[in-house]
């Protein structure tokens, strides 16, 4: 059965953007500058994360995998040359960038599944999507 994966990567300048306005709708304040690095983290930084029962609409309504992980993002202010660390949820980063792919109409499917990849450089939304066999027919699995 064919697949399709699709990979949207977010500048720093996009995903700050995305974060920010995401946060807005939830009243949360964040740090001044822009996001310069961000990265996973381990167990600890999720079960203490105030966020780890958030739960967006829109990640039930475009299936977003669920993880139980949290990602320190790094905020720089230019200003004052600070760095500045925020702890989130890969479901509220997830949220924000589906968030942003609908208000500047990139076009996602909803029903394809959708994880968050952190890479070196950038944050990702992976997509992916299983195609049917034949119109109405359910996928293939192995055991047909």
């Amino acid at each position: 059965m064919p697949s399709e994966v699709r990979r949207i990567v977010f500048t720093h300048q996009e995903s700050t953007s995305a974060i920010l306005s995401y946060g807005e709708r939830y009243n949360m304040t964040f740090p001044n500058g822009r996001i310069i690095r961000a990265a996973f983290t381990g167990t600890a930084e999720y079960d203490a994360n105030s966020m780890r029962n958030f739960q967006s609409p829109l990640n039930t309504q475009y299936n977003v995998e669920k993880k139980s992980r949290a990602v320190i993002v790094t905020f720089f202010d230019e200003k004052t040359l600070e760095h500045k660390f925020v702890n989130l949820t890969t479901d509220f980063i997830s949220g924000a960038l589906i968030d942003y792919c609908l208000n500047h109409k990139i076009i996602i499917p909803k029903t394809a599944l959708k994880t968050l990849d952190v890479t070196e450089f950038n944050l990702c939304l992976d997509i992916h999507m299983e195609q049917l066999t034949e119109p109405g027919a359910a996928p293939l699995t192995l055991d047909e």
